[in-house]
C-alpha cells in the first residue's frame, strides 16, 4: 500500500466509483468528488500528491476550459500537488496543451487499468522527489548569519589544530557546537582558539562533543562585546597572514571558496 493521497474529480459517479475502486488497491488515501470548486479546500492542508481531474464538468460541455482554469488553480499553490488528466480521445491535442501548462500527464477514456496505475503511481513519486529536492535545497540556506559565521571559525580551528598535530579532522556535536558558540558572546577570539586547539590535542575520539572542549573560567563580556563580524574579520585577517597572503591556502583553511574569501575580505576591507 503506497502512503499517497490522490484526489478524483468528475462529475460521472460511475467514473468515480471505478476510478476510488482501482485506485484505494494501491494508495492509503483516496478521495472522490464531483465538483472542482471543493478544490480549495481540499488542498489547503498540502497533504495532496495527485490530483486526477477531468476536462470538462456538466452537460455537453467539451471545451476543456473547466480543466485548464482548474489546473492553474492547483499550479498556484506553492507546493502543488501533480495533476493528472481525464479526459476523451478526441481531446488529446488539448490534453498534451495542458502538459505545457504544468499537468504531470493524462489518461484517455476508456482507459486501461494498469496504465492508470502506473501513471498515478509515477505522478505521486515525481511529487515526492520534487518535495525532496526542495527541502534539500532550503537545508542549504536555514543557518542564519550568525550561525554561518560561529561555524566558519569554529570549524577552521579544527582544521587548523588537526593539520598541526597530524590528527584527522574532527566532527563535533550541536551540544559542543552550542558550548563554543556561548563563548563568542565574550568576544575572545584568542580563548576560543586555546579551547579547540586544546580538545584537539588531548582528544583522541573523532567526534567531539560538549565535554571535551573544556573552560576553567569563561571571560566576562567585554563593555564593549566584540561582534562575531570582528571576530570574523580578526580570525580571516591571522590567516592571511600565517599564509603569507596565498589566497588558496587561506580558503582551504578556511574551507570557504576562493570567491567567498574575496567576497568576505571586500566586506572587511582586508
Amino acid at each position: 500500500m503506497i502512503n499517497g493521497k490522490i484526489i478524483v474529480i468528475d462529475d460521472n459517479e460511475a467514473v468515480l466509483k471505478t476510478l476510488r475502486m482501482i485506485l484505494s488497491r494501491e494508495f492509503k488515501t483516496v478521495v472522490c468528488v464531483s465538483m472542482p470548486t471543493l478544490l480549495p479546500a481540499l488542498l489547503r492542508e498540502g497533504d495532496v500528491d495527485v490530483v486526477l481531474l477531468d476536462m470538462n464538468f456538466g452537460t455537453g460541455k467539451q471545451s476543456g476550459g473547466e480543466g485548464l482554469f482548474w489546473l492553474d488553480r492547483i499550479r498556484e499553490h506553492s507546493s502543488p500537488p501533480e495533476v493528472v488528466l481525464i479526459t476523451a480521445f478526441g481531446d488529446i491535442e488539448l490534453a498534451v496543451a495542458s502538459l505545457k501548462k504544468g499537468a504531470a500527464d493524462f489518461i484517455v477514456k476508456p482507459w486501461d487499468n494498469d496504465k492508470l496505475l502506473a501513471t498515478v503511481i509515477a505522478a505521486r513519486n515525481a511529487r515526492s522527489e520534487r518535495k525532496q529536492n526542495s527541502f534539500r535545497k532550503e537545508s542549504e540556506f536555514l543557518p542564519d548569519e550568525t550561525e554561518s559565521v560561529i561555524s566558519l571559525l569554529v570549524n577552521s580551528l579544527l582544521r587548523k589544530y588537526a593539520t598541526a598535530y597530524g590528527k584527522p579532522f574532527p566532527a563535533i556535536t550541536p551540544g559542543a557546537m552550542r558550548k563554543l558558540s556561548e563563548m563568542t558572546d565574550c568576544g575572545d577570539l584568542a580563548a576560543l582558539q586555546q579551547t579547540i586547539e586544546r580538545a584537539v590535542l588531548l582528544s583522541e575520539s573523532s567526534l567531539l562533543d560538549r565535554d571535551d572542549f573544556y573552560v576553567e573560567d569563561l571571560p566576562a563580556p567585554a563593555s564593549r562585546p566584540v561582534t562575531l563580524e570582528e571576530m570574523e574579520k580578526q580570525f580571516i585577517g591571522e590567516v592571511l597572514a600565517e599564509k603569507k597572503g596565498n589566497l588558496t591556502l587561506c580558503a582551504q583553511q578556511l574551507n570557504i571558496s576562493r570567491q567567498t574569501l574575496y567576497n568576505k575580505m571586500k566586506k572587511y576591507n582586508l
